[in-house]
């Protein structure tokens, strides 16, 4: 358990002064260069593990990792046979009205191309893990895993995150810093290491099973618009097949309606199952999509949820929450148009999160206590760094 009474003498991890422009630097690097990075990098990560996994592991271990596959071939295999019975047996074979087959088939495909887009760009994305100075050498890491007592680990984690100058203001549930004994690096503010991925990833909110990724930093966009493009198509097909589901139950005959004459028995179990799929996957995936906009209103993730972030005045599920319109802004950018299509938005760079008001005056007031010092990023209170690097802010500072 963390004591709050615990006396702890920290000094600031980070300058300001130093780290301004090599920081504000690396954060005007353009949303196309991003873009193009992620694509480039994507292909070549998949390509290093399939290699690894062919050659380099056990065949149980080969076996494991195409059995990860599945869920992601199975929702693939789901929307082929769905094409298949919306856009042939219910669009070309069913519906008589010419102009009603092309505004369906018309709004289909848009949907249908933003949700794989979506769904691709949630698979593929490369994992965002620790940049390099978060990574301490054999030797320290060694140290560290021989050190015995609480004392001795926290004072090793403290002096070689100085030494680094690393911006941290989350804690171990002991006060000490956050380390990763098997990736051998310091964690980073909300980054936490993935047991199937064998990796610790920036902002990680949880492994998903249907995408075969972590749902962290580097995807939680394409996450959030997989599953609201999933819930509007599924809605989208449930709906405009209804009609129809609704004659196969009621067996109307043919005589008085020529939409359903030219549709064989089998084509009206495509027509049954596309209804109830739809239906199915549409409850499911929107309980999990209103939730994780909760989440997102509320800035925090899966793991933040169920197990608040540590700070030095103890755990603060609503640490990061600054206000509905900010949070939202953080995931999806500022502009409305890109914020709906899968393509990288996402402000900060992964590392450097503000903190709401009320905390920061808390620890601000803690850092004046010489007994108690708190790491901040900041140097003064008087010179706030600039919110566009997406660092702790004083609460008087502007904000977009």
């Amino acid at each position: 358990m963390y004591h709050e009474n615990e006396n702890l003498v920290f000094e600031p991890l980070l300058s300001s002064n130093q780290y301004s422009e090599q920081s504000t630097n690396d954060l005007l690097i353009s949303e196309e260069q991003r873009d193009f990075q992620s694509v480039y990098f994507t292909y070549i990560s998949r390509i290093k593990n399939l290699c690894c996994t062919m050659t380099i592991r056990t065949p149980s271990m080969c076996c494991c990792e195409v059995l990860k596959w599945i869920p992601v071939i199975f929702i693939l295999g789901l929307v082929g046979w769905s094409y298949y019975a919306y856009v042939v047996q219910m669009c070309i074979f069913t519906i008589d009205s010419v102009p009603k087959k092309v505004i369906y088939l018309f709004i289909y495909h848009i949907l249908l191309i933003i949700f794989l887009w979506s769904y691709y760009q949630t698979v593929f994305s490369p994992l965002v893990g620790p940049p390099q100075q978060f990574y301490i050498g054999e030797v320290e890491s060694a140290s560290i895993a021989t050190i015995q007592t609480v004392n001795e680990r926290r004072a090793t984690l403290i002096r070689l995150s100085r030494q680094a100058n690393l911006p941290l203001v989350t804690r171990h549930f002991d006060g000490s810093i956050r380390y990763c004994s098997i990736c051998k690096c310091v964690k980073p503010d909300r980054a936490h290491h993935c047991s199937v991925c064998e990796q610790c990833v920036l902002r990680y909110d949880h492994h998903c099973p249907w995408t075969n990724s972590c749902i962290s930093y580097g995807n939680y966009k394409f996450f959030i618009l997989f599953l609201g493009w999933a819930l509007i198509f599924c809605t989208y097909v449930a709906g405009t097949s209804l009609q129809y589901f609704i004659l196969f139950w009621q067996d109307v005959a043919n005589s008085e309606n020529n939409e359903t004459s030219s549709v064989s028995t089998s084509g009206r179990f495509h027509l049954l199952f596309l209804f109830f799929i739809a239906i199915i996957f549409a409850v499911s995936v929107s309980s999990l999509f209103f939730y994780h906009l909760f989440l997102i209103g509320k800035n925090r993730t899966t793991v933040e949820s169920h197990r608040a972030p540590i700070f030095a005045n103890g755990p603060q599920k609503d640490g990061f929450d600054l206000g509905c319109k900010q949070n939202i802004q953080e995931i999806l950018g500022t502009d409305l148009i890109k914020a709906l299509i899968p393509i990288n938005t996402t402000q900060g760079d992964g590392i450097h999160y503000q903190v709401n008001s009320m905390l920061l005056e808390d620890l601000q007031e803690r850092s004046r206590n010489p007994t108690r010092d708190v790491v901040l990023p900041l140097d003064t209170l008087a010179n706030p760094i600039n919110n566009d690097r997406n660092y702790l802010l004083s609460s008087n500072t502007n904000r977009r």
